[in-house]
């Protein structure tokens, strides 16, 4: 039987697509912007079974966009304190926590029984992207992934058999993961075009101080257009725009 707080999904999803999400597992790395109200849309949805993975914790700058950041939450693991929120959602979900993040030797157990994966991994976290998406590919998942620009957003999604990650940005195949480093994923390819306030000044100097400046609407449009893609795709009503291509959304 249909849980009543799914009932409104009726007329847009049949009773057996609810039941196919609710049997759903995604794994969704990252905690933050995209990957937390990712989280929260797919369970109001009716996605019933989630990983979540990230090593942060809440700090008080975090509390102007991201999902289950609050001045109560602050200090407290992101995977904690996002597994919470989604409890007071749907208190029969089934979570599984990687607090540490995910790294080449958990992240194959990771993505292992998901049916898609979610990149919101740090920016600043290219190698452990790598290894997310590799292994990704190996269990034969897609991996979407976006990014808030402002006032927009843009969303990419890899399947298992088109182009890689490496591919796109322009890296060996088989380069180590240690050697990825200190490198960052080049803004110029999240888009097909960059909001006139983001000059190529501006990005080199976010990227020496480690800090990208970005608001609550780009880090809402993302995830709403990442999981309407992620969703129809997993009910088989509509292929996502995969890369080389890419969805792209910008208000100026």
């Amino acid at each position: 039987m249909m849980k009543e707080q799914f009932s409104r999904n009726l007329g847009i999803m049949t009773e057996e697509e609810i039941k196919q999400l609710n049997q759903s597992t995604i794994s969704i790395a990252g905690c933050g912007c995209i990957g937390g109200f990712s989280a929260e849309l797919l369970v109001r949805i009716g996605v019933e079974k989630i990983k979540l993975a990230d090593p942060d914790t809440f700090d008080v700058s975090n509390i102007n966009r991201q999902c289950a950041a609050t001045y109560e939450t602050v200090g407290m693991l992101k995977t904690d304190a996002l597994k919470y929120h989604l409890f007071s959602i749907n208190p029969e979900l089934e979570v599984e926590v990687y607090s540490t993040g995910v790294n080449e030797a958990n992240v194959a157990e990771f993505v292992s029984g998901a049916d898609y994966v979610i990149d919101a991994i740090d920016y600043f976290s290219f190698p452990e992207s790598v290894a997310l998406h590799r292994a990704a590919r190996k269990a034969e998942l897609n991996v979407i992934t976006a990014v808030a620009l402002g006032f927009g957003t843009s969303v990419l999604t890899f399947r298992p058999d088109g182009m890689t990650l490496e591919e796109y940005i322009g890296i060996p195949e088989d380069i180590e993961i240690d050697a990825l480093k200190g490198m960052t994923f080049p803004a110029s390819s999240y888009t097909n075009y960059l909001p006139a306030y983001v000059t190529e000044e501006k990005i080199t100097e976010w990227l020496e101080n480690k800090t990208i400046p970005t608001i609550s609407v780009g880090q809402a449009l993302g995830p709403g257009a990442l999981v309407s893609q992620l969703v129809l795709h997993l009910l088989n009503r509509k292929e996502p725009i995969f890369v080389p291509e890419k969805y792209q959304i910008q208000f100026e």
